[in-house]
């Protein structure tokens, strides 16, 4: 690489990280002052705006990342339990700018800087890990944001992979579309490799040791980055066991993966996502 264009990918790497760091302040004031002056004046009872406000933001984060998403699909909109893979970091702010609907996460996400305050004020749900009746207040939620005519956007892995297939499908995850008749909707989360479309781009993967500095630091310095959201065929759950609901799900998702039945590898942000 010759050092021309090496001073070039480091200057966009420091443009966007400081262009990424002002929507963070954004996303700050808008999680602590502005929410806070609309729950004092009580002018968002249901919370349209402050959830369209986090899709502004989830965009805002996708276009200094110069993130492409193409979106292929029909979106089954409302009371829809949306059940997706998960590869990266991105697949957040991803399905947040597309969907309106409440994410499952781990509570650690709780700590993350502006991203927990911002899922907390989208109503996310939390699963709380180590504590005997979690997976049950985790799905007594979960049927609730169903209930109220909204959609939940879970990753039954509980972990990130490789992009290349899938790892094992929580069942428990879909208690809540069994409970309520909801469709569920699989959606496949793909990103091509800049010169192969059957095969994974080479930095978007969050897994193994990485750490969230490093890989934010390597996918900074990529002219773009190419995400898929494949939509598939939604699925009612009537006669239909919850395990059956998630292999089902699992089978449509790896349809459409680049090398379906390719061996995933954890990470952290599994962990945390």
């Amino acid at each position: 690489m010759s050092v021309g264009i090496s001073l070039h990918r480091q200057g966009r790497r420091l443009w966007r990280l400081a262009c990424l760091l002002g929507h963070v302040v954004a996303g700050v004031i808008a999680a602590h002052a502005l929410f806070a002056l609309l729950a004092v004046s009580r002018t968002d009872p249901r919370g349209h705006t402050r959830r369209a406000i986090i899709r502004w933001w989830c965009r805002g984060v996708l276009r200094i990342m110069r993130v492409q998403v193409t979106q292929r699909g029909e979106i089954e909109r409302g009371a829809v339990l949306y059940t997706a893979n998960h590869v990266s970091w991105l697949d957040i702010p991803c399905l947040g700018a597309a969907l309106d609907a409440a994410f499952v996460s781990k509570a650690d996400v709780l700590r993350w800087p502006v991203i927990g305050a911002l899922a907390r004020q989208a109503g996310s749900i939390f699963l709380r890990r180590g504590e005997a009746d979690a997976s049950a207040h985790t799905a007594d939620r979960m049927t609730w944001t169903l209930t109220a005519r909204r959609g939940v956007i879970v990753f039954p892995e509980g972990t990130t992979t490789d992009g290349r297939g899938t790892s094992h499908f929580h069942a428990r995850l879909y208690q809540a579309a069994t409970r309520t008749g909801s469709l569920t909707q699989a959606i496949a989360i793909r990103y091509p490799h800049p010169e192969r479309d059957d095969d994974v781009h080479p930095h978007a993967p969050f897994i193994g040791d990485d750490t969230l500095g490093g890989h934010l630091w390597k996918l900074l310095a990529e002219d773009s980055i190419a995400v898929v959201l494949h939509y598939c065929a939604p699925v009612a759950p009537t006669g239909m066991s919850r395990r059956a609901l998630a292999e089902r799900a699992r089978e449509q998702i790896e349809a459409v993966l680049p090398s379906p039945g390719g061996l995933p590898i954890a990470s952290r942000i599994g962990d945390r996502g």
